[in-house]
């Protein structure tokens, strides 16, 4: 019997490290152990979006929830460079809140579609999907209670660099003429979503390459401001 006890705790011993490996148990936050997002990185991020003004301006009101930096950067970061897929719930959260907010305000109104900046397809194929469509979902699953919210996946970035390191203009000039649509998002109030505004040469192409296509963004709303 003991022999047999012995066996089970070495067996469920085993699994309990392989459950550590394969789902980390570190706040993505903040990094507080044996939790994978804590209440205070929770109450970090819900922030009243503020309106900014981007260096390069897309022409639409541009919102974000904080600067990018302590939790929300590091939660952004695990989210895109470390596999931490799990992370997009607690930031659709926090990015449906102020969705709900800009509506109470009369920001933006009617059917509202979400429509997440682009990526490139290897960005995606390397971070194991698109991470803003995920969260831009986990945020109209959290808004459906109060208002119906569509993700419109539409936009795909073909041909840019990397950007990392350039000045606003050379931002500018990466992006031009890099955004596709690919499809027409449904009738209603586009709101433009990305994780980090740096410059918003990203989200000026957007807009503008969405604009050919005759539609309308209303607002641009992004998780944190670099």
């Amino acid at each position: 019997m003991r022999v047999v006890r012995s066996v089970v705790r070495g067996v469920a011993g085993g699994v309990d490290d392989l459950i550590e490996l394969a789902v980390p148990r570190t706040c993505g936050g903040c990094g507080f152990p044996r939790v994978r997002w804590c209440a205070r990185c929770e109450a970090a991020l819900h922030d009243v979006p503020a309106l900014i003004r981007a260096t390069v301006d897309p022409g639409v009101p541009v919102w974000t929830l904080g600067r990018y930096d302590g939790a929300r950067r590091r939660a952004v970061l695990q989210l895109k460079e470390r596999g931490r897929g799990d992370l997009a719930v607690p930031l659709g959260r926090a990015l449906a809140h102020a969705v709900l907010r800009l509506r109470a305000w009369g920001e933006v109104d009617g059917p509202l579609i979400l429509v997440p900046a682009p990526t490139t397809a290897w960005a995606a194929r390397r971070r194991g999907g698109d991470v803003v469509t995920a969260v831009c979902r986990a945020a109209a699953r959290t808004a459906e209670p109060v208002c119906a919210v569509t993700v419109a996946p539409v936009l795909r970035s073909v041909g840019a660099a990397e950007s990392v390191g350039l000045s606003a203009s050379a931002r500018a000039a990466n992006a031009r003429g890099t955004v596709r649509v690919r499809e027409l998002p449904p009738a209603g109030t586009v709101v433009l979503v990305d994780d980090v505004v740096t410059t918003g040469a990203t989200l000026a192409e957007s807009v503008a390459a969405l604009a050919r296509r005759g539609v309308t963004v209303a607002a641009a709303l992004t998780l944190a401001a670099a």
